[in-house]
């Protein structure tokens, strides 16, 4: 009992941020997680882009450290939001999304759609609560899981990394 108390619990375990895996996912295998799909971007502008996706998903293992939960002061029942972006293969996400992903992620994501690398869908990736009213981050990193791009939902990325690796370890059961 002892040992037990000392062992990793697996469903803390966080993905690493790149992850070359051979699986090839598509919209249908987080459709059938229970990802509601908020809205099908127009991916042509975003370089090797097979399409992108915003929608939610319902994490019964979130913490309360969303970003969303800090700005509106309460319980979001365990929604998380999620860019997805799907690539034909590993060494195309790799490739061709990381400095997208990038530019829309972390304390210095691009909010605005002037400055933006790729501005389709980034009122998605903003949300309210800056000092001055200022719009912040949603998404605190990313993932490259196989053929995928996954932005999720996290104030800092180790807690976007910890949403993106609950989704990936439902995905993947």
């Amino acid at each position: 009992m002892f040992l037990h108390g000392c062992l990793p619990d697996p469903s803390n375990e966080q993905l690493n941020q790149v992850t070359n895996i051979p699986n090839i996912y598509s919209i249908e295998d987080f459709k059938n997680l229970g990802l509601k799909i908020g809205e099908k971007y127009d991916s042509d502008d975003l370089p090797g882009a097979l399409s992108v996706y915003w929608g939610f998903w319902k994490d019964v293992d979130a913490d309360e450290g969303s970003a969303r939960f800090q700005s509106l002061g309460g319980s979001v029942g365990g929604m998380r939001d999620f860019e997805i972006r799907f690539y034909a293969s590993h060494p195309d996400a790799v490739k061709y999304g990381t400095k997208f992903a990038i530019n829309a992620t972390g304390p210095d994501a691009v909010l605005t759609k002037k400055e933006s690398l790729w501005a389709e869908g980034i009122k998605n990736r903003r949300t309210s609560g800056g000092p001055d009213g200022s719009p912040l981050p949603k998404y605190g990193g990313y993932v490259i899981y196989g053929n995928l791009i996954l932005l999720c939902e996290g104030v800092t990325l180790d807690q976007s990394t910890q949403t993106c690796s609950n989704l990936i370890r439902n995905l993947d059961q």
